[in-house]
């Protein structure tokens, strides 16, 4: 049994038209920037699934309730949620929630309306029904769903210390099933108890509270107390469970204490000394043990624990721990809690906000492969919120989900659901890295095919006066020309899902490079020392731009906005009169030769000089610096991208800049 879907309307961030959240029997990721309406999904499930609760960590107030554009709060929440494939076990639990026909399906239907109650205040009232016949839901419906919500700002510490509610309490119960396991439990806490009293200071203990008793009630009372460890009852044992850090690794013991416990459990010294485990210490009859390489392994464990107890401080408290590893302690003590319960008949769900807090990327990536076995081994279903980047290039393609924010109401994508098949998912899957999957957080994307174009448009953008920082744009460069996987992410296709985020793909027409093109440009002909501008001059003129640029432009449209380069980025660049003396200055640095040969050829006009009998025109000048750049774009690119920030300061005057056109209906188009 799984969560199946969930419908949301008119609560907080999520507005009228409401949000549909296709979910995954697995793992689900809530990916988006802040305030999208993230925690508001996660919230609306801890309200569903625990509406029934007589204890509740989680109310609608009035203030939940979704305030549009124009200031008008809704009057009514609904918070819809779609159950399937429920065993027979699971439809009998739950049968009030079916249409008594097909039992593999169940529906729960949460409904908060506003009323004003006789004194003039804000109420809510909340309806809970159940089945596509919306019949009453006992409350005891609610004892079959196991929920688990982990907070995005957790306090590890405080969470975990010992109480009657406390997780191993939880957890504790759980696996002590039956009245022997409780009775086992027990008596080893009763001859505790019983030690302890024989012990002189705590008899001394009891009987001075008794003498004063006795000195207070005088011979009206004469009542007597006892002290011991703790009530010899199974909660108040459960509520003593606290969880101490092993802080020691290795621990110093002489050789014949070692030899006796050996010999007591019967290890034999060969094996032990072969594992590596045991060290003299120098010359003395001293060994060092690692404690946490014994620990490995299985024939070791009872050595492992007969000398833990020798070691000193070797428990300390979490609080001395980092926030990163009493979070992880946090999870996995949590996790264990809702493993340990029976779940025949349950369905268990866990809900945990920001999993990354705290912790450094390897962990995550340990944390994220822990969630998706608790899933695989457990049957938990997993609903993970997150700003996290790495945690999205180690996620399965189909397990994330995109909330963002447009036209004033929140909106969810799941990818799974998007216009992409099977192979482009792994060819996103591929592409999406850690810097590539920033991309989900952003308000604004550019998709890019090179280093050069990442390197410049911000520069460009500044120039232009639409700032990247100021707009929350993100530039992903996707190192090549495989736009397609990325373009359908945004792609309007009938019942079919889309970010709906302003989007634009810059990109090189690459005139010229097909193959069956008679103007095809040979790479020879881009050798500089052997350059025919002419030839090129024609073949540019005349060639056919690529069929990849071609296949890319079908993805030109209201909602992705395709602008292609003539040639390439240099091209265009070199094209624009008043860029010359500028590139001619960075491209100096690079190649000095070529660029006093390109020099010469300027029009006096473009270069201040009285007189030049071999000026060649714009275009072929463009010509010459697109080959001359060609082996060096990326240093080019950044070394170009200083002197224009420069510009853009007012820290040099003497030379000016143009943005190219395409670049800057690109730039226009995703900022109005």
């Amino acid at each position: 049994m799984y969560i199946e879907k969930v419908c949301i309307k008119n609560f907080r961030k999520i507005g009228a038209n409401g949000i549909l959240f296709n979910c995954n029997k697995g793992v689900n990721i809530i990916l988006g920037e802040n305030n999208t309406g993230k925690s508001a999904i996660i919230d609306a499930l801890r309200l569903a699934l625990s509406a029934g609760d007589y204890r509740k960590s989680l109310y609608v107030k009035p203030s939940d309730f979704h305030i549009n554009e124009y200031g008008e709060q809704a009057k009514i929440i609904n918070i819809d949620v779609y159950f399937n494939e429920l065993t027979s076990e699971q439809a009998t639990a739950f049968y009030m929630l079916t249409n008594g026909k097909n039992l593999s399906k169940a529906e729960l239907h949460i409904e908060y309306s506003l009323y004003i109650d006789k004194k003039g205040i804000q109420r809510v009232r909340e309806d809970i029904k159940g089945g596509h016949a919306l019949n009453n839901v006992p409350r005891e419906i609610y004892d079959n769903i196991n929920l688990l919500y982990l907070a995005a700002l957790r306090d590890a510490a405080n969470d975990l210390r010992p109480s009657k509610n406390s997780r191993l309490a939880n957890i504790l119960f759980s696996v002590a099933k039956t009245d022997d396991d409780k009775e086992r439990i027990i008596n080893i806490f009763q001859k505790a108890n019983e030690d302890a009293t024989k012990d002189n200071s705590i008899q001394s203990v009891e009987s001075i509270i008794n003498k004063n008793l006795l000195n207070i009630e005088k011979d009206e009372l004469q009542e007597k107390v006892k002290v011991s460890l703790v009530s010899p009852s199974f909660d108040s044992i459960a509520s003593l469970m606290r969880i101490d850090y092993i802080n020691n690794k290795l621990l110093k013991i002489p050789e014949k204490e070692m030899e006796d416990l050996i010999g007591e459990l019967g290890i034999t010294k060969v094996s032990f000394r072969g594992k590596n485990i045991c060290k003299r210490i120098g010359k003395t009859k001293d060994l060092t043990v690692n404690l946490e390489q014994m620990f490995q392994y299985e024939e070791y464990r009872d050595l492992y624990y007969r000398l833990i107890h020798l070691a000193k401080n070797i428990n300390s408290d979490i609080a001395q721990n980092g926030l990163g590893y009493n979070n992880i302690l946090h999870m996995a003590t949590s996790l264990g809690d809702l493993q340990e319960k029976p779940i025949d008949e349950e369905i268990s769900v866990l809900l945990v906000e920001e999993p990354e807090a705290h912790l450094h990327p390897q962990l995550l990536d340990l944390l994220f492969e822990f969630f998706r076995k608790a899933n695989n081994d457990s049957r938990i279903q997993l609903f993970i919120t997150s700003h996290s980047p790495t945690l999205v290039a180690k996620a399965d393609i189909d397990s994330i989900h995109i909330m963002n924010f447009h036209n004033d109401e929140g909106s969810l994508v799941s990818i799974k659901n998007t216009a992409l098949n099977d192979i482009d998912k792994l060819n996103l899957k591929r592409y999406l890295d850690v810097t590539k999957s920033q991309m989900f957080f952003a308000r604004r994307i550019i998709f890019v095919e090179g280093i050069s174009e990442a390197i410049l448009l911000s520069e460009f953008a500044k120039l232009l006066g639409k700032p990247f920082d100021k707009y929350s744009v993100e530039i992903v460069n996707i190192s090549g020309v495989a736009f397609e996987p990325f373009a359908k992410l945004f792609k309007d296709e009938k019942n079919k899902d889309r970010l709906k985020i302003p989007c634009a793909i810059i990109s090189d027409n690459d005139k010229c490079t097909n193959n069956d093109d008679p103007y095809c440009i040979k790479k020879d002909e881009r050798i500089y020392s052997k350059i025919d501008v002419d030839l090129l001059a024609n073949k540019l003129k005349n060639g056919a731009i690529s069929y990849r640029a071609e296949k890319l432009l079908t993805y030109n449209g209201d909602e992705i906005h395709v602008e292609l380069a003539e040639k390439t980025l240099e091209y265009e660049l070199a094209k624009i009169t008043e860029n010359v003396p500028l590139l001619l200055e960075v491209l100096k640095n690079e190649h000095p030769e070529i660029t006093s040969d390109i020099e010469k050829r300027v029009s006096p006009k473009n270069r201040n000089k009285e007189k030049n009998e071999f000026y060649e025109t714009e275009e072929k000048i463009a010509l010459r610096i697109w080959v001359a750049i060609h082996d060096c774009k990326g240093s080019f690119a950044q070394r170009l991208a200083n002197e224009i920030s420069e510009i853009e300061s007012k820290k040099r005057t003497d030379v000016s800049f143009i943005v190219p056109e395409y670049i800057r209906r690109a730039i226009d188009t995703i900022i109005v």
